[in-house]
């Protein structure tokens, strides 16, 4: 059944005996879990009434079906478009707070909040307040910015009662928000935006140092940004920034470059994180010594640092695709080599890359044939015809790309011979091979993907069919007659399989003919 079918069963008023009430019950009950399992956001608004039916289960599943789908909601937009037109009165509220317990009543007041009525919002937002729990918070904040000024003066001293000891985690929880409804031109709230981070980051800076790392990545970043703002910064704010596992954390900290340690530095330039590292070398270009600094992020696994790099010692080094060569015949630092070959147009080396083509380091291979792929075309070609069926799929990925552009005979041939003999995963490398290529040339290869013996590469053959349908009224260019003649004749053999053991619901080949005279 859909959905509105359970809604409706859930509507269904006790009747009849006692028998069948007891039956009728059990398919609201089983009514709600379906909703749960099929519902979305918006079906709040359908189980907001049942939160008050006479029967305790009902009153208790519904709560929790719609529990469950809000904690669903992700972004801020989908809260009030999905609850602003929940069927809730000042009353309900009072029925919530007689009926379910405070840490229910939490996400019912917050749903409430959320009314497209002010004065439910209203008395929503002051017993959100009432409730003295931190989950509360982030909808007390959202009302800071409400379009009713009624609204938000209660929501100003919403957040005023739990600027306390007890609720500081909370308000570091929510930080991010703080920052986001600043922004809200509806109202000036900068007043109680600074009062919080003063609250948060000046009062309690003791037990934001000791927590910092159990934050989210968003509150971490929020609350660096507040940190470097001052001209002092303590240093061991500073070295917690610099420790920290987000990058972007770790990159706010060189706002105060000037008070690193030479050891921070250097651990900065090798950073895992090629923006930290680049930032790193972009405030040292002013260093006496930056020539010396720089010269081995030649070889960084970064592009960007590469060519940071290359650009600094365009002065000093004449010839930057000989340094990379070199460190590929001493076999050292091998894959940024690679890469830095090819940036340099090294085409007087590419003899170099031919080795690694063929080492057992499925990344030296990838690198090796992105290389010979931009400085030598033919050879690259010859690869990727001759690694078609390669076992690593990684390569396989590189290959298909590149031979995307080649519709020639011995492409098509290859791609045949290893769809015919190749495993399921060979099989999908060589559909997107024929998806990409597309026209004519493949139709019959994709038609007789969708007849294959495996489910799931029927599905995506089916896929690529749609697309070559879809495509097909632009081709203004006149088939060969020798793709013509294979195309009708698959789509016979294909057609008839359909018909036989009806893969789908309805034949895909069906129409297709038209394409084909």
């Amino acid at each position: 059944m859909e959905l509105w079918n359970y809604i409706q069963i859930l509507g269904q008023e006790r009747q009849g005996w006692w028998l069948a009430r007891k039956d009728n019950l059990e398919n609201r009950l089983i009514a709600l879990d379906q909703i749960l399992e099929k519902g979305t956001l918006y079906s709040i608004q359908h189980l907001i009434p049942y939160l008050k039916d006479p029967n305790s289960d009902i009153r208790n599943r519904t709560y929790h079906v719609i529990t469950q789908l809000f904690e669903n909601i992700t972004s801020k937009k989908e809260y009030y478009n999905a609850l602003k037109h929940c069927d809730i009165s000042k009353s309900d509220i009072d029925y919530y707070q007689q009926t379910f317990s405070n840490e229910e009543c939490v996400v019912l007041y917050s749903i409430a909040s959320l009314n497209s009525k002010g004065f439910v919002r209203e008395k929503a937002v002051k017993y959100l307040t009432d409730s003295k729990n931190e989950k509360a918070i982030p909808f007390i904040i959202y009302r800071l910015a409400d379009w009713v000024e009624q609204v938000r003066k209660v929501a100003l001293q919403g957040i005023e009662n739990y600027k306390k000891n007890e609720f500081v985690n909370g308000l570091v929880k929510n930080l991010p928000l703080f920052e986001w409804i600043k922004s809200v031109q509806r109202a000036d709230l900068s007043a109680v935006h600074s009062e919080i981070m003063d609250f948060v980051l000046v009062e309690h800076g003791d037990y934001l140092n000791e927590y910092f790392a159990s934050f989210s990545d968003d509150v971490r970043i929020t609350i660096a940004k507040k940190m470097v703002i001052v001209t002092e910064i303590e240093v061991d704010k500073l070295s917690i920034l610099l420790n920290d596992k987000n990058f972007i954390v770790r990159s706010i900290a060189l706002c105060h470059f000037d008070k690193l340690t030479q050891h921070q530095i250097d651990c900065l330039l090798i950073d895992k994180s090629p923006q930290v590292r680049l930032k790193t070398l972009h405030r040292l270009k002013d260093h006496p010594n930056f020539v010396e600094i720089v010269y081995p992020f030649l070889m960084d696994r970064s592009r960007s640092i590469r060519e940071l790099a290359r650009y600094s010692l365009k002065h000093s080094v004449d010839d930057f695709a000989r340094i990379y060569n070199d460190k590929l015949l001493n076999n050292e630092s091998v894959i940024s080599s690679l890469y830095g070959l090819a940036e340099t147009d090294g085409k007087k080396f590419v003899n170099s890359i031919i080795p690694f083509l063929d080492s057992p380091k499925a990344k030296v291979k990838k690198a090796a044939f992105l290389a010979l792929s931009g400085l030598d075309e033919s050879r690259a070609y010859d690869y990727a015809l001759s690694n078609l069926d390669s076992e690593h799929a990684g390569i396989r990925k590189l290959v298909v790309a590149f031979l995307s552009n080649y519709k020639t005979t011995d492409v098509l041939q290859k791609a045949r011979e290893v769809y015919k003999y190749g495993n399921d995963d060979l099989k999908k490398s060589i559909l997107l091979l024929f998806s990409n290529i597309g026209k004519w040339q493949v139709i019959a290869d994709i038609m007789l993907g969708t007849v294959d013996e495996n489910a799931n590469i029927r599905q995506i053959s089916m896929v690529y069919l749609r697309q070559w349908i879809n495509k097909a009224p632009s081709y203004f260019v006149m088939p060969q007659q020798e793709d013509l003649e294979r195309a009708n004749t698959v789509f016979e053999f294909a057609f008839k399989i359909h018909e036989q053991k009806k893969y789908f619901e309805k034949n895909p080949l069906s129409g297709i003919d038209f394409y084909l005279r």
